[in-house]
């Protein structure tokens, strides 16, 4: 199940990976937006979700070590944060697969996400 994630192939590190991470996370909503406005969505939000769990559990991981080459350790809460978007994630998963329509709640979510997650820790204003 493991994706293409650019900041792996590419052996990125420090603040390159979070902004790669970031260029994919917004490609991933703009496509399922454009995907939603054209009523073409239940394979699309699928694809997506299976995307973004793969590339997700990476995503964290990478994250978490660009914090750390950038010497800002990762604290308890913004750990707690990825938990609760993988396991909302997972529920999304669930839920698509009994037939439930959750690509708005989706689309939402990955824009909350890049909205107050992506924009909300202190190293990333170099990133603005």
């Amino acid at each position: 199940m493991t994706g293409f994630t650019p900041w792996k192939s590419q052996d990125l590190k420090g603040i390159a990976v979070i902004e790669a991470q970031r260029c994919w996370l917004s490609e991933l909503a703009d496509t399922l937006s454009a995907h939603l406005q054209l009523n073409s969505s239940r394979e699309v939000v699928g694809e997506c979700l299976t995307q973004l769990l793969s590339g997700l559990l990476q995503s964290i991981v990478s994250e978490e070590q660009a914090f750390l080459e950038l010497g800002s350790p990762v604290d308890a809460a913004h750990r707690a944060e990825h938990n609760e978007l993988c396991m909302e994630v997972l529920e999304l998963i669930k839920r698509h697969e009994l037939g439930d329509s959750v690509g708005l709640q989706l689309l939402q979510r990955l824009q909350d996400w890049l909205a107050l997650h992506c924009a909300g820790t202190p190293h990333r204003a170099v990133l603005h």
